[in-house]
């Protein structure tokens, strides 16, 4: 099984995060490319991703896709598998909801990944469960 990357970022990558699976094992999360958190999946992550995975792994590929900005208040999202020149999702979400397709056979792998994101980040820190914009700062300080 390749590894996947669920990233997602602040109109200029401030507050960056993302969450890498690799080969249904070890569960890595990042924070502005830096690890903070490194363990490995549990049985009960395992069943519920391999299905979505070995899914999303069989699609075909997209042809190069535009990226998209996530706007003044909005988040940039990408899912990336390991070895491919592009990312296979690349949406606009709006920061503090859950990012998703359009129908597409990707949201239900983008759903989890997302949730088992902002979980990670959670208990690591509850004030950035989300990503946080600079504006966003400023405001809450």
């Amino acid at each position: 099984m390749k590894t996947v990357t669920y990233e997602r970022s602040g109109r200029t990558n401030t507050g960056a995060q993302a969450v890498r699976v690799e080969g249904m094992r070890h569960l890595r999360v990042l924070e502005q490319g830096e690890t903070v958190v490194e363990r490995d999946l549990t049985e009960e992550e395992v069943e519920r991703l391999r299905p979505l995975l070995e899914e999303a792994e069989h699609l075909p590929a997209p042809v190069v896709l535009e990226p998209s900005a996530g706007g003044p208040r909005g988040m940039a999202v990408s899912l990336a598998f390991e070895d491919e020149e592009t990312p296979r999702v690349q949406l606009e979400a709006h920061a503090g909801q859950r990012a998703k397709g359009d129908g597409t056979p990707y949201d239900a792998l983008l759903e989890e990944l997302d949730t088992l994101l902002t979980q990670e980040l959670h208990e690591r820190a509850p004030r950035h469960a989300h990503a946080v914009l600079p504006h966003e700062l400023r405001q809450q300080e």
